[in-house]
């Protein structure tokens, strides 16, 4: 069966996993999904389907075009979130991959619709460790006591033994469930010594760049004062590893915000310190910053 496009079927080639293929001979009303992008192209194998990834795979296809139309991302998002408490484990993760694609605003929107007990399970299991990011940002939505000491526990055994893997979603969610102090306790924790490692740095950096960010124009006022407070903490980070100038740089000119110009440029007329790609983002963001409006 052919659900979208054309195929000629006696050029059908395709592989199938053989604990898959012993499925399908057991249960004839399941079937195999196969995918290809253009006439070119190979066969990919999607999935085994039973009857219920059967109907998620044709209401994806019955869906698509409208997401391609005004608010249609929004939709789609929604689409899958709905599915991210699914009984079915195939499609709860084909839903928490698309969902894990979304922008943070609208990762922020739909945290709520994922019960607690899901989310701290999930990230119990140290197995789906590479899927742990999204529901670390979810979590850090969380208005409850106990995940907020969770998050808190996490990060700073990040930091005592320099672990990096989902990093930068932890440094989110601690900010998100710290509100009044998170950017200037993370400060403390990484910019402020000098035996952090660069590949650390980059990681907590990324989490800043998500939460200043966030948001549009015009800002909502906590995430302007938000932004400031991290910009503000990027001045540490310059002092004490300016090797650093290039992403900081890279931000600055994201947001269109003039700050920390006499740093950079001493870092830029420095010793040598800045590799090429670097250099290029700090020499860029001098050459523009004098047209974004200055932090107060």
């Amino acid at each position: 069966e052919v659900l979208k496009g054309a195929i000629d079927r006696d050029e059908f080639k395709a592989f199938i996993y053989s604990v898959d293929r012993r499925k399908l001979s057991k249960n004839l009303k399941y079937v195999a999904v196969f995918a290809k992008n253009g006439s070119g192209d190979d066969w990919q194998y999607i999935a085994y389907a039973d009857r219920e990834y059967q109907a998620f795979v044709r209401e994806i296809i019955l869906q698509a075009d409208s997401w391609q139309k005004f608010k249609g991302s929004s939709r789609r998002i929604d689409f899958f979130a709905e599915r991210l408490t699914s009984s079915n484990l195939r499609i709860r993760e084909q839903a928490y991959l698309e969902v894990g694609r979304a922008p943070y605003s609208s990762i922020k929107r739909i945290a709520g619709s994922i019960p607690r007990r899901q989310i701290r399970e999930f990230l119990a299991n140290r197995r789906l460790v590479e899927w742990h990011s999204l529901y670390i940002l979810m979590l850090g939505q969380s208005r409850y006591h106990d995940d907020r000491a969770y998050i808190r526990n996490k990060l700073e055994n990040n930091a005592r033994y320099q672990f990096t893997h989902n990093l930068s979603a932890w440094v989110t969610a601690f900010v998100e469930s710290q509100p009044d102090s998170g950017v200037e306790e993370i400060e403390k924790l990484y910019f402020r010594t000098r035996d952090r490692t660069q590949d650390e740095l980059e990681e907590v950096m990324k989490g800043f760049s998500v939460l200043g960010s966030e948001g549009g124009i015009p800002f909502k006022p906590e995430i302007v004062v938000r932004r400031h407070r991290i910009v503000k903490s990027y001045a540490t980070l310059l002092d004490n590893y300016p090797i650093m100038a290039g992403l900081v740089a890279k931000d600055l000119t994201n947001w269109k915000t003039r700050a920390l110009v006499p740093q950079l440029s001493r870092i830029k007329n420095g010793e040598p310190i800045l590799d090429p790609k670097s250099l290029f983002a700090v020499n860029y963001y001098l050459s523009m910053a004098s047209k974004f409006p200055a932090i107060n």
